[in-house]
């Protein structure tokens, strides 16, 4: 009589990236009572997200039983952490399902101080060689792999076309973060996402269009918020004259707001004679112009420039400005920004912005 291969124990599942995992872990793989015990995961929710949502178990015994193998065991892992911060099952299983074993060990090894017994109390631990605490690093790749999860989730919403959930999400990160740190941490890497699989033909313009105009929708929304709050002569907020791309300044926009900073905002592609009649008309302290398209190094608009007769800060941000700029002499001082942040200290800090 042959015996039958034994079960893994209860009392010892290995745990994620075991090393010796091939060796110590039977074909069979983990029954979802074990899952269960393993993740504090309800045996009847594990069974729910694989009915009806498919992530679960994907092998089977001779006797027809289902195992989940490790990857499923972090597909599930992953799918809780989803559902906890607000995303639905379905969009947080087609975000799962859409991620290979790589990116999804990367996604839930980065969340380090979420694990038991390592996240340091406030003020508390001793720096480490690079004089860091502890935590500060722990509640660092925290933050980093929560944003990483968001951005799945909003790419997870864009192929499902579900405009409730994206809309949560967003303003989910705006609660968590400033608009800045929104913009820079998981907005924009979310847009890149999108339109890298729109250009790669995974997704639809209807699913690119739909992420950018439901975040142009919320951006504004932080504007109309804080309108009571600004206040001050206005900055102007423009891109070059045929460029159509301006959520970053929506972004910026919003963020100026919070700061109590008034802006006029011109928007995409705004013909340079448009902008400098707004700016005599104006006068401005500042202005922002917005680039993501190669501009040339000599246009009209910068010569244009030679009616300012008032101190004029033109601050110039994007991939598609050209290096040595020129503009005339006189009161207009050019600045150009390499990052959200520094665009947005520009302008906070220009001569006449309101200080609080």
């Amino acid at each position: 009589m042959n015996p039958q291969p034994a079960a893994p124990r209860r009392a010892d599942p290995p745990e994620p990236g075991d090393p010796e995992l091939g060796e110590r872990v039977p074909e069979l793989g983990w029954p979802v009572g074990v899952v269960s015990e393993r993740l504090g995961i309800a045996a009847p929710t594990l069974r729910s997200w694989d009915r009806r949502h498919g992530v679960g178990p994907s092998l089977r015994t001779s006797g027809n039983h289902r195992r989940y193998t490790e990857l499923d065991i972090r597909r599930v892992q992953l799918m809780s952490r989803l559902t906890a911060q607000g995303v639905p099952a379905q969009s947080a299983a087609d975000s799962v399902l859409a991620m290979d074993a790589a990116s999804i060990a990367a996604r839930l090894d980065g969340a380090v101080a979420t694990a038991p017994g390592m996240v340091a109390a406030p003020g508390g631990g001793r720096p480490d060689a690079t004089g860091a605490s502890p935590g500060t690093a722990l509640d660092a790749a925290a933050e980093a792999a929560d944003a990483a999860d968001l951005v799945e989730s909003i790419v997870g919403a864009a192929r499902a076309l579900d405009a409730r959930t994206m809309a949560l999400l967003y303003r989910q990160v705006m609660r968590r973060r400033d608009v800045g740190r929104a913009w820079v941490e998981v907005f924009a890497p979310a847009l890149r996402r999108v339109g890298e699989l729109w250009r790669e033909g995974l997704l639809g313009v209807q699913a690119e269009h739909l992420t950018s105009e439901l975040l142009q929708s919320e951006l504004r929304a932080v504007v109309r918020a804080n309108r009571l709050r600004v206040a001050g002569q206005p900055v102007v907020l423009a891109s070059a004259d045929d460029e159509q791309h301006h959520l970053p300044l929506l972004a910026l926009e919003a963020e100026l707001a919070r700061n109590g900073v008034a802006s006029l905002f011109l928007g995409p592609r705004v013909p340079a004679e448009a902008l400098v009649s707004t700016l005599r008309e104006t006068r401005p302290r500042a202005v922002f112009l917005w680039a993501s398209l190669a501009r040339p190094q000599a246009e009209a608009l910068w010569s244009d420039l030679d009616v300012v007769d008032w101190p004029l800060e033109v601050v110039i941000g994007g991939p598609g400005w050209a290096d040595g700029i020129v503009v005339p002499e006189g009161p207009v001082v050019l600045t150009r920004v390499q990052d959200f942040d520094s665009a947005v200290r520009a302008l906070v800090s220009s001569p006449g912005a309101l200080t609080r």
